[in-house]
């Protein structure tokens, strides 16, 4: 079956919406400083699920005012080892960076130093959705078509499972962006990092890995992660519930590291745009994709911990930054047995991985 591509106007209307999503009963609000906390750090507090987060480090979240315009998700207690570091582009580019705190805490518990573009937007009250002032706004219309059955591009690997359901999200939106693969955010954040990691003055001095940086995001974030990716410091990049939304020849020529793309079923507006994006994206580019057609354009993100979404980016993270060839990274993807390989809710398909 032919898969019908989103209209570039339409496509980008339901990525700026994409913000707006209702993703779970998460609430978040700043938390006041304790005593004798300094007014450049502020600890922000996140009401999270009940389920606590999986990996071994406790985690806190920062406004840092040197870095007004971000949210830093970090371990507690940073280790004698040099921490991975993730830059991370939100739904509709919202300047928001509690919009996904149950995805980012459980990544930042598996010892990943994660810096969120937006400022802490407060929550008042449980339910998720937009953030106050977010304008309102349907999702896009949907984005059809069956995976490919073969071919030198195949299309996801069916595991079995229900067909997709597709539920979708309706809600407020962000503001939109003229042009939604401006990286430039996440390169800010990545310089800042770099330079606190080199400033004896800083908590991350010597703590954080920059010169091997992952650059990833939701929706219209995928297009920035897209953006940030010709940058030598960019070690792979995630687009998750995204694709361009049209062939981007320059895009592809900048990419020098992996890829995972992760969407929805055929609900999800960006489906057929990331399918598009591995069937078309260079060969040499080592690529994983999957589809998780149970769900829409929301994903799994607020859902404890993230939910499948959240297992499947702590896993690329523990192998593309942290070289973990184990069953939590490597094996959770390749090899006899890999762990979503057996799993019947995904379908999947890779290319040039090893």
């Amino acid at each position: 079956m032919a898969v019908r591509q989103m209209s570039g106007l339409a496509l980008a209307a339901g990525l700026v919406l994409g913000a707006g999503l209702v993703f779970g009963s998460v609430a978040a609000q700043n938390a006041a400083p304790p005593a004798g906390a300094t007014a450049r750090i502020l600890p922000v507090t996140a009401n999270l699920r009940e389920a606590p987060a999986t990996g071994p480090h406790a985690v806190v979240i920062e406004h840092d005012q040197t870095l007004a315009t971000h949210t830093i998700y970090r371990p507690a207690t940073l280790g004698a080892s040099k921490h991975p570091v993730l830059v991370w582009g939100e739904g509709g580019c919202a300047k928001d960076g509690l919009q996904f705190p149950e995805y980012l805490n459980e990544i930042a518990s598996h010892g990943v130093v994660v810096i969120a573009d937006g400022p802490p937007v407060a929550r008042t009250a449980p339910g998720g959705g937009a953030a106050p002032g977010a304008a309102g706004g349907a999702p896009g219309p949907r984005a059809g078509g069956a995976p490919p059955a073969g071919g030198a591009a195949p299309g996801p690997r069916a595991g079995g499972g229900a067909p997709p359901a597709g539920a979708r999200a309706g809600g407020g939106g962000g503001a939109g962006r003229g042009n939604m693969t401006d990286g430039s955010a996440l390169i800010q954040a990545l310089d800042w990092i770099a330079k606190e990691g080199n400033d004896p003055a800083s908590r991350f001095y010597q703590k954080v890995e920059t010169n091997r940086v992952a650059a990833m995001g939701m929706s219209c974030g995928g297009l920035m992660s897209y953006g940030a990716s010709a940058d030598p410091r960019i070690a792979t990049v995630g687009i998750w519930n995204s694709g361009l939304i049209q062939p981007d020849e320059k895009i592809f020529a900048g990419l020098h590291s992996s890829v995972i793309i992760i969407t929805g079923g055929e609900s999800d507006i960006a489906y057929a745009n990331g399918k598009r994006d591995f069937e078309t994206m260079p060969a040499k580019i080592p690529v994983f994709y999957g589809v998780y057609p149970s769900v829409g354009h929301g994903g799994t993100y607020n859902q404890d911990n993230g939910g499948p979404f959240g297992i499947a980016a702590v896993a690329w993270l523990r192998w593309q930054l942290m070289n973990d060839t184990s069953a939590k990274g490597k094996g959770y993807f390749v090899g006899p047995g890999c762990g979503i390989c057996g799993d019947s809710k995904w379908q999947i398909a890779s290319r040039s991985l090893q």
